[in-house]
């Protein structure tokens, strides 16, 4: 099955290429005043240059020109720094090692051609993903190909293709998921350590998925044999978390280090200075007078700089004119708030019974799903009234295999089976309308999800 999940999602991820190429050339290009990464004049574009740009240039907007601009420069500019470091460093290294290779190619190109190329391989390697963590909690074939397969064409598909750290959070906490439902095994602890560093810095939301390796190792204790090393298991545990905030902090250190020690000094390509100045964004290695998050008794510059760059707050979206933005993600809120909802009324309803001080167990054993449903219940909550609304549809499509296994349930046995007016075909309409409709507008740097 591996093999067909892997032909499943590089046959989806070619539709999205060719969809956003033929767009991107029929279509003329929205260039609105957001940031776009800074380049040096070069004096001459070579037709692989070209080819590149032709070719790939719809999966570089919004973010992506963060992302790439990161990978190109690392931190130079104080809004970059709402981004976490997993993904464009990744591309930066790779792309370094193409460059040693004396590949005719700008960096810039490189860097996109890197980006993608990964986001590739990373979403094939997801969904495989999905697919095992589905089997191993469900024993369900049908469930599992049918959660692969709404992945492999998920309404937020574009992004999983474009350079956004989508397909490497999908990736990384997928793995840290299926870890921690495994059985016991000698490198579990150094395998779960990697995949939590690696949720911990790709995304500002993977804190949260601090959860699954507490949870689960609790649970572990709880149901374990007497004879079970606790003491040694509890110092594994512990190790493993404290690895894993630790190199999150070097990153956060490296980013107080660069913005707020003024005995740090940075040296800028001049390109970079020279949009610095146009766009009034403050440089790194210019001191502490300009960064009021220095001065926190926390110094962590995520908060300030949604707030301060993109006005991001509890309720500040809620504002007529973003009404457009609340209808797009809409059918992604509304369908993850009642299933979130009824699955946890169906269960308090049925373990009611059970709580009883011998009942626990069973309810432990019986309800593996719960932390699952929890945790995508706090991000749609989080989701509705702090961020912005637009990517609610996309944060929980790549945070999440829950929306996967709820629209699973809805899915018949085979695709001949599906009828348009069933819940399964208002599904495949919303998926197949939002993935075309999305790779369409993003490729031409119109606003999406």
């Amino acid at each position: 099955m591996t093999e067909k999940v892997t032909k499943l999602a590089l046959a989806s991820r070619l539709i999205v290429l060719l969809v956003q190429l033929v767009a991107n050339g029929a279509l003329p290009e929205h260039r609105p005043d957001v940031f776009r990464m800074p380049v040096s004049v070069e004096q001459n574009a070579s037709w692989i240059d070209k080819m590149v740009k032709r070719s790939l240039g719809g999966l570089r907007h919004w973010d992506g020109e963060y992302f790439l601009h990161i990978a190109g420069n690392l931190y130079s500019y104080e809004n970059t720094l709402a981004f976490y470091p997993l993904y464009p460093v990744v591309v930066r290294h790779v792309a370094q090692a193409v460059e040693a290779l004396g590949i005719s190619l700008s960096q810039e190109s490189i860097l996109l051609v890197v980006a993608v190329v990964l986001n590739l391989w990373l979403f094939c390697e997801s969904a495989n993903l999905l697919f095992q963590l589905t089997q191993v909690l469900f024993n369900d074939l049908n469930k599992s190909w049918n959660a692969a397969l709404i992945y492999c064409f998920n309404p937020a598909t574009i992004f999983f293709t474009a350079a956004y750290s989508e397909s490497f959070f999908a990736y990384s906490s997928l793995h840290l998921m299926l870890e921690c439902v495994k059985p016991t095994g000698s490198f579990r602890y150094l395998r779960l350590g990697i995949a939590l560093a690696a949720c911990l810095v790709c995304r500002s939301n993977g804190l949260i998925t601090l959860g699954y390796p507490l949870y689960f190792f609790a649970r572990h204790l709880l149901l374990k044999n007497k004879e079970s090393n606790s003491c040694l298991q509890l110092t594994q545990m512990t190790l493993t978390i404290l690895g894993a905030i630790g190199i999150l902090h070097t990153y956060y250190f490296y980013i107080y280090r660069l913005y707020c020690l003024p005995s740090t000094s940075t040296n800028h390509p001049q390109h970079v200075v020279d949009y610095a100045e146009e766009r009034k964004y403050l440089l790194s290695g210019q001191g502490s007078e300009g960064s009021p998050w220095c001065q926190y008794t926390l110094p962590f510059p995520y908060t300030y700089v949604q707030s301060h760059y993109w006005d991001v707050g509890f309720l500040r979206y809620y504002k007529w004119k973003q009404l457009p933005n609340f209808l797009l993600a809409l059918p992604m809120l509304s369908f993850m708030h009642w299933h979130c909802y009824d699955y946890i009324r169906h269960l308090v309803e049925t373990v009611w019974a059970k709580l009883t001080p011998s009942g626990y167990k069973e309810l432990l054993r019986d309800h593996t799903t719960f932390p699952f449903v929890l945790h995508a219940a706090l991000l749609t909550l989080v989701c509705t009234v702090y961020v912005h609304i637009q990517v609610s549809t996309r944060l929980l499509a790549s945070a999440t295999p829950v929306f996967y296994w709820f629209a699973a349930d809805h899915m018949p046995k085979t695709l001949a089976q599906l009828k348009l007016r069933s819940k399964a075909g208002a599904l495949f309409v919303w998926c197949t309308s939002y993935s075309l409709v999305g790779t369409v507008l993003f490729s031409n740097n119109y606003p999406w999800t």
